[in-house]
């Protein structure tokens, strides 16, 4: 599964502490919008290895992990549970 990156992020200062200023493009935008499942999208912001002042020091990569169903359970129903 190729990895979907989105937006940028930039660590502020400011007189009430530190903020993490996120951004994105119309481009980026499409894709969280192709990307939702169920009207929701995950996100995950991870900071930048290297990074040069005055640019971006974070990104966003789109959350893909789907939780696979447990064996046995079929309908939710009290008979499935195991206790």
């Amino acid at each position: 599964m190729d990895k979907i990156f989105c937006g940028s992020g930039k660590v502020i200062d400011t007189k009430y502490g530190q903020l993490t200023k996120i951004s994105f493009s119309q481009k980026d935008l499409d894709v969280l919008q192709s990307n939702m499942v169920n009207g929701w999208i995950n996100l995950v912001v991870k900071e930048k290895k290297e990074k040069v002042e005055g640019k971006p020091t974070h990104y966003l990569e789109v959350d893909q992990y789907k939780p696979t169903p447990k064996e046995g359970l079929t309908n939710g129903s009290k008979e499935d549970l195991p206790f």
